[in-house]
């Protein structure tokens, strides 16, 4: 399955992410995290296989959609809040109308074949889509290019 992931070290800490996040879904879903106030990391939703907001869902309104997002179900959603606690990242809240919301990976704009709205708007290219394998390969690849350009020997 993809996954929005990040490349180190390519966040400025802009956030445009959250911008488009919240003109998506009218809440930012994701947030900035400064590292030693000088790192920024972007963090999201993982949507992952075994989620802890879905493991604590007393209603089982958290299901994963066909592209693997964990997406709520508000009508079966009794807005508890263990979702919310459970999360380890921080990402379900309490929306304006009083619904738990949660990034959806952006499942509607995947399905019209367009990119979730935090990598598309995001100008330095730290947010990607893709399968984790083929992020660990160009990462590996940014890797050596760095070693290479340094000059150093491993």
């Amino acid at each position: 399955m993809k996954r929005v992931l990040l490349v180190e070290k390519r966040c400025l800490g802009c956030e445009e992410c959250l911008e488009a996040c919240k003109r998506e879904n009218g809440i930012a879903l994701n947030y900035v995290v400064w590292v030693k106030k000088f790192y920024p990391v972007q963090l999201h939703c993982a949507h992952c296989t075994d989620a802890p907001c879905q493991r604590v869902c007393p209603e089982s309104a958290i299901k994963m959609n066909k592209h693997g997002a964990m997406i709520i179900d508000d009508s079966l959603c009794i807005n508890c809040g263990y979702c919310v606690l459970a999360c380890p990242f921080g990402i379900p809240k309490l929306g304006t109308d009083g619904k738990i919301m949660k990034c959806n990976l952006c499942s509607d704009r995947l399905d019209d074949g367009d990119l979730p709205a935090c990598v598309a708007a995001c100008p330095t290219g730290a947010l990607v889509y893709q399968e984790y394998e083929e992020y660990g390969e160009a990462r590996r690849a940014r890797t050596a290019l760095r070693v290479l350009e340094a000059g150093e020997v491993i």
